[in-house]
């Protein structure tokens, strides 16, 4: 039976503290967050945190471009600890859209989690690189872009790879512009390595879809879910694979003991997910990391407002937003 064996808040200082992600790399848990003003505003910077118990915290880097920083995305190798993140730039004279300037997703990496290259672009303007996994010695991304700037709900995802993790190339198409396809993670299938993959759609309704494909992962096909999950990122452990995304906290779930937030862990098969567990979470929240460090076990961050929409926790700013942690028995 599901459980959640603790929840802790890890940082709360009244800033919008949002959008995470967690690893394990040389035996040390690292955690990434963007620290911002609201929602989107131009001082968004990167926060990166490492511990070894899970408990105390150190502030190891923040990384900081001339644009809105946001949405990091951890991927560890034998040798470097890579994170990727979007920046919307300023825009520039004549840009056509009135909110956003042009997209760039930076990486940056270290070799020893002090030291941090500075960020770098890694891919063509109006791509979004959303998550990287490393495997077989090859960097995957399903990246999301769009042609027209004033149109980026016509979205297409393509896959990248790259041999190095700094430059990327082309490899195939996933989803078309009318699946309407962002945010999205990719899962390999240890049995026969064929790829697995969950992305968000803007489409009415917005269904998230399940894409997957064979070696050398050229032709794709597509399932529609039939439920939402943004910002979707997986994680297998003892046997089972696992979704974590912010899920419409109006739609049906499973009964559980804690309050069903939105920020949802969902079971994968094939083409089909199935309810697992709602963290407590409400307001602007989820877009979590999910990682399991022991068998039977995961452990998601994310971060959310309900300590003080519940009026628990007084803040000045409405976009207060804290991040928390929590491991989750899954036996």
């Amino acid at each position: 039976m599901v459980k959640v064996l603790w929840q802790r808040t890890v940082v709360r200082d009244g800033w919008h503290n949002a959008f995470t992600d967690l690893c394990m790399w040389r035996g040390v848990y690292w955690l990434t967050f963007r620290r911002g003003s609201a929602h989107v505003s131009p001082d968004g910077g990167i926060v990166i945190m490492r511990s070894v118990d899970l408990q105390r915290w150190q502030q190891v880097a923040f990384l900081k471009t001339l644009g809105d920083d946001r949405d990091p995305k951890l991927c560890p190798t034998n040798n470097r600890l890579y994170i990727y993140f979007g920046t919307w730039l300023p825009k520039p004279e004549g840009w056509p859209d009135e909110r956003f300037g042009p997209l760039v997703t930076h990486v940056s990496f270290s070799e020893d989690g002090v030291q941090w290259s500075k960020p770098i672009p890694a891919y063509k303007q109006n791509y979004w690189l959303w998550r990287v996994r490393y495997h077989g010695g090859t960097f995957y991304s399903p990246a999301y872009g769009w042609d027209d700037p004033k149109e980026k709900h016509k979205s297409f995802l393509d896959l990248l790879i790259s041999e190095d993790g700094i430059k990327w190339e082309k490899k195939c198409r996933i989803g078309e512009v009318n699946d309407q396809p962002d945010e999205a993670d990719v899962w390999f299938q240890p049995s026969d390595d064929e790829v697995w993959c969950i992305a968000r759609s803007t489409r009415k309704p917005d269904h998230s879809l399940f894409y997957f494909s064979k070696f050398p992962y050229e032709k794709w096909e597509c399932v529609d879910l039939k439920v939402t999950i943004h910002c979707p990122v997986f994680c297998e452990t003892d046997g089972k694979l696992y979704v974590a995304g912010r899920r419409r906290i109006e739609a049906p779930w499973k009964p559980q003991s804690s309050p069903a937030g939105n920020t949802g862990i969902f079971i994968v098969e094939k083409g089909r997910v199935e309810p697992f567990l709602a963290l407590p979470s409400y307001g602007d929240a989820a877009y979590p990391g999910l990682i399991s460090s022991e068998p039977g076990k995961l452990l998601i961050s994310y971060y959310s407002q309900h300590a003080y929409l519940s009026g628990a926790v007084s803040s000045q700013s409405p976009h207060s937003a804290d991040i928390y942690l929590a491991k989750i028995d899954v036996e």
